[in-house]
């Protein structure tokens, strides 16, 4: 009788630990639909205040057209609040810059049609910020398809061969061998990859990109052009150019000869802070020539914004990488 009462207890018992492993499973299970459904709701409350903040860029872009002549550092898209609370006890961070005011990497590439003269500007912007002139040199090859690059990564893991074609978002340049990882996040904040044929803004660009603009512009030279062009830039090309240097200099070589004052090309960075998640976002903005703005880009991969260096207003001087870097959420793309 003892035998079969510890039996029946051993049954018992085996029948409980197997209910306990079950209703173990299945809170478990319950939990993790709980954080499912909590996470679904944060993304899709984030991405409503994300593509709120778009729809706002693109309003606040077009009346800035209909209101300016000249795109600058102090009009209201570049000095205007950039953190607002909400309410629900969050946060939304934006920042729009104009990404015309950086050197396009583009330029380089045979379609621009001044690409010898590109690539010697590239080089003098990368010596101006103590970089490396052998990143201009790789990237111009890259572009090239008669350059005999193309075995150049096949000891790469995967191999990989360059596109021979414009690159579509800066981040490509880290495919270079000369573009480390931490190269990459100095540099990028003086450059863009636009449509090559897109002129430079003269009145956003910092003095480390004025200075690319011709053999002859030094640093001092660029530092008073950003002094000359003040807080209401310079009305048109020719202000610029009207400089002594210019007349001093008309046989010596101009690196970047499609200049502006306007800018089309504008990139928005949003961070939505709910309930301690954070959903970030890089958006590139076209503005066209009667104001209608459209979304070309969007990428949630951004853990932080790319300030222009040296920005007056904003107060931010390089490309150093943010103390509050956010963390990686993804890419979309239209």
């Amino acid at each position: 009788m003892k035998r079969e009462r510890g039996y029946v207890l051993l049954q018992v018992m085996f029948v409980f630990a197997i209910l306990m492993v079950i209703v173990s499973q299945v809170a478990y299970k319950q939990r993790i639909q709980v954080e499912r459904t909590r996470h679904s709701l944060f993304l899709s409350q984030a991405q409503a205040y994300a593509e709120s903040a778009e729809a706002i860029a693109k309003v606040g872009l077009t009346l800035d057209q209909q209101n300016s002549e000249t795109d600058h550092l102090y009009e209201l898209w570049n000095t205007s609040e950039g953190m607002f609370p909400l309410d629900e006890g969050g946060l939304i961070q934006l920042q729009l810059d104009d990404l015309q005011g950086r050197f396009n990497v583009n330029w380089l590439a045979p379609s621009s049609g001044n690409a010898d003269s590109a690539l010697e500007a590239l080089k003098k912007l990368l010596f101006a910020i103590d970089s490396q002139p052998e990143i201009a040199d790789e990237l111009s090859q890259w572009f090239n398809s008669d350059s005999g690059i193309d075995f150049n990564y096949t000891d790469e893991t995967p191999a990989y061969s360059p596109a021979f074609r414009e690159m579509s978002d800066l981040s490509e340049l880290l495919l270079l061998k000369s573009v480390e990882p931490e190269e990459y996040q100095r540099i990028r904040p003086y450059l863009s990859a636009l449509p090559s044929n897109t002129a430079l803004n003269i009145n956003t660009a910092p003095v480390e990109v004025l200075q690319s603009i011709a053999v002859f512009i030094t640093q001092d030279i660029a530092e008073k052009a950003v002094t000359d062009r003040g807080e209401t830039g310079f009305t048109a090309v020719s202000d610029f150019k009207n400089q002594k240097v210019f007349k001093e200099n008309e046989d010596k070589g101009i690196y970047l000869g499609e200049l502006s004052v306007t800018s089309e090309w504008f990139e928005l960075y949003t961070a939505v802070t709910l309930d301690e998640k954070t959903l970030t976002q890089r958006t590139q903005l076209h503005r066209d020539e009667s104001g209608t703005v459209t979304l070309t880009m969007r990428d949630r991969s951004a853990k932080e914004a790319n300030p222009m260096p040296g920005d007056p207003v904003k107060g931010l001087a390089t490309g150093n990488p943010s103390p509050n870097a956010l963390p990686d959420n993804g890419t979309e793309q239209k």
